[in-house]
């Protein structure tokens, strides 16, 4: 129709008035940015000119072509002004142009994401040869770039093309696939790219990947409340139980909130922490603190309290580090072509194809500030946001708020389990320790500039401090009076057994207090979790073992009896499964704690193929059997303190170790009678890097050592 044609006509022009305003600025930077080289004030005017009309052409919904021409414009002023100069003049905008290149990196055209690649290849190598690092854009591509992913989802809900997390995942594939394309840069290949820069690209994009992951995690914790602009995210139904706390009381009836097994695998917790590990607490300890903050979430949904604690310990931490930094803390603020409709007129666009009042771009930008910076931060600092955009800066004032909010949880945390009071107590000494170094510090400058405006404030900020301090001391009190009553009640009770000098065995049933861990281990055939590419990478690398701590309430539901045992359904029929369920307690503790591993295996392969065991296949059993269709789950109980059990001590308590000693029933002496029968003394040490317990519940073994003893 005449209409029709009337309006394609319309968008034509404008698609052709940008290609060609593109068209102008690139001639314009070719002709002038060199001559204009001996006046520095007119070449800096120029480039601020040139990089605030094409942010304003690229931050609009224009064709694929308008886009690259865009781009070109960038990359060609980057070459002509130099990657230190544009940073200059582009300043505190750098984050709004990180933004536009993410943005367009998650394009649907292949071209748009080829040449955004190529432009942010082009400023990291630029910024790497002239400057010699680039850990500032990284931290401003680390912390926009959830309210970026966000954004994302939301468009594409608005659309109307979300309906399940797979779908929600999906949406953010190309901008993986990009950030992959980044990493793989290769220094042969582009001249661009010095050697030595391609390790920083790896960790940015890594750093990156784990904020993706971040995101969609945060969005799984929501759990049946999860929705994107009104759209329901369908979850994977639930499948594996965990345990439910109310009014920190542990449950673990079958019928508490449990987690989808089809999560079983994912590396979670890694990929949360190596997004807090990207960000230093002297420059953006608010971005650290809110993904440990997510982390924390994720250990409580999950019924792990001691790891959930030694996350909130680990936040305390940072807001200590960061108290002598404040004034260097970078704050990210809202992007305004994003958010008013007065300077970008296309926002009130969005979403009116489906004729939804409550689906526009008021609620696309809603939904991704929550993501900027979450209710976990919001709700602590106050949110106010300068007239430019920019969130509030925190004082010492309010990250000793923080830090003393924190620090009440981690205690409630660390007393759900037993037998952790020492631990906790070693751990708040060590955070008072360094609370009352930057008090002293404090206390020193606010005598030397009392009489000042900012001695005043100093003066403040050290009562701050001093509060935090005695809240910690009273932590610390109600530790020791809780310890000192455990001493008087152990005193009254039975005497401690003599050591003995044969390796004791970990015994569950008078485990009080006591630390569990395990080695798990995955052989044989590969389901398809590890071999096809995923949104979410696995905690555990195929016949490769890792440590895990067993939490408690696996721990007290492996001391039950076999009768009261209740293994899900899913399980049942299984030769190898019934053995250990038949077993001893540790033989049930360690198939409680593999039970998420197995109901998520049962789902992508028959149950006769799952073999269960509590120890390692040698080489010759495994070439007996059909190793080429049976999948082994292996969990072996070990040990936590290797000296103080090759002494003979058993005492209860904590004990932080990397290093823990198993029974090596997997090896064999010359002479033995049977392939299965292991030497008397053979074990193996596995090492791993950080000492447990901490902010992660398992982690990939480094160095295995094997000892053998005759005797």
């Amino acid at each position: 129709s005449s209409g029709e044609a009337e309006g394609l006509s319309g968008t034509w022009v404008v698609q052709e008035t940008y290609n060609t305003i593109c068209a102008l600025l690139i001639v314009v930077v070719d002709e002038c940015a060199g001559s204009l080289a001996r006046v520095p004030r007119e070449r800096n005017k120029l480039a601020v000119a040139v990089f605030d009309v094409l942010l304003h052409v690229l931050s609009m919904p224009l064709s694929p072509v308008a886009h690259q021409r865009a781009l070109g414009g960038v990359s060609q002023a980057l070459t002509k002004f130099g990657a230190l100069m544009s940073l200059e003049v582009i300043g505190d905008r750098l984050q709004h142009w990180a933004r536009i290149c993410l943005s367009l990196m998650n394009a649907p055209s292949l071209s748009v994401r080829s040449v955004a690649v190529d432009v942010v290849i082009s400023l990291l190598s630029g910024c790497f040869d002239e400057g010699g690092n680039m850990d500032e854009i990284a931290l401003v591509f680390f912390s926009v770039l959830p309210e970026v992913v966000a954004r994302e989802m939301a468009l594409y809900s608005v659309s109307g093309v979300l309906a399940s997390l797979k779908d929600v995942e999906r949406s953010v594939w190309p901008l993986r696939r990009a950030l992959a394309d980044i990493e793989e840069a290769n220094p042969q290949d582009d001249d661009r790219i010095d050697p030595q820069l391609s390790p920083f690209l790896s960790m940015l994009c890594r750093g990156c990947q784990a904020v993706i992951d971040g995101v969609l995690i945060e969005l799984r914790l929501q759990g049946e409340k999860c929705s994107i602009i009104g759209c329901k995210i369908k979850v994977p139904a639930s499948l594996s139980p965990r345990p439910a706390e109310r009014k920190g009381v542990q449950s673990s009836s079958q019928d508490a909130e449990t987690r989808p097994s089809s999560f079983a695998f994912d590396a979670d917790e890694e990929s949360i922490f190596e997004a807090a590990s990207s960000f230093l607490p002297e420059t953006g300890p608010l971005q650290r603190l809110r993904w440990l903050l997510t982390l924390k979430s994720l250990h409580e949904e999950k019924g792990q309290w001691i790891e959930a604690a030694e996350t909130l310990m680990l936040c305390a931490t940072t807001l200590a580090d960061a108290m002598p930094h404040v004034r260097n803390i970078w704050r990210p603020s809202r992007f305004t072509l994003w958010h008013d409709p007065n300077r970008s007129l296309w926002l009130s666009t969005v979403g009116e194809e489906k004729g939804l009042p409550d689906r526009g771009n008021t609620q696309v930008m809603e939904f991704a500030d929550a993501f900027l910076e979450p209710s976990s931060i919001s709700g602590r600092v106050r949110k106010k946001p300068h007239a430019t955009g920019m969130l509030e800066r925190p004082s010492t004032s309010m990250l000793c708020i923080i830090l003393c909010g924190v620090a009440q949880e981690a205690f409630d945390n660390y007393l759900k389990e037993e037998g952790m009071e020492s631990h906790a107590y070693q751990r708040f000494e060590q955070l008072l320790k360094l609370v009352m170094s930057v008090a002293e510090n404090r206390s020193s400058t606010a005598i030397v500039s009392r009489r000042t405006a900012r001695g005043t404030a100093n003066m403040e900020e050290n009562a701050a401090l001093r509060k935090a301090s005695a809240a910690l001391n009273g932590h610390m009190t109600r530790l020791a009076e809780r310890l000192l009553l455990l001493a008087e009640t152990a005193e009254a009770g039975e005497a401690t057994p003599a050591p003995t000098s044969s390796l004791p065995s970990p015994k569950i049933s008078d485990g009080q207090g006591r630390q569990f861990y395990v080695c798990v281990e995955l052989i044989g055939k590969k389901t398809a979790r590890f071999c096809e590419s995923t949104s979410l990478p696995t905690f555990l690398e195929w016949e490769s073992p890792s440590i895990c701590r067993v939490p408690r309430h696996v721990a007290t539901r492996a001391a039950a009896s076999a009768s009261s045992f209740m293994l899900d359904e899913n399980l049942n029929g299984s030769p190898s499964i019934e053995r250990a369920l038949n077993g001893s307690a540790e033989q049930r503790m360690c198939l409680a704690f593999a039970e998420p591993l197995l109901v998520a295996l049962s789902h992508e392969m028959p149950l006769e193929n799952i073999v269960f065991s509590t120890v390692r296949p040698n080489e010759e059993g495994l070439s007996l059997e059909a190793i080429g269709e049976n999948t082994y789950v292996v969990v072996t109980i070990g040990y936590g303190n290797v000296a103080s059990l090759l002494a003979g001590k058993e005492e209860g308590g904590v004990e932080q170790t990397k290093r823990f000693l198993f029974k090596n029933r997997s090896s064999r002496r010359e002479n033995a009678s049977s392939p299965l029968e292991p030497p008397p003394g053979s074990f193996l040490e596995y090492t791993v890097a950080r000492e447990f317990p901490c902010a992660l519940s398992r982690q990939r073994t480094l160095l295995a050592s094997e000892f053998i003893s005759e005797s």
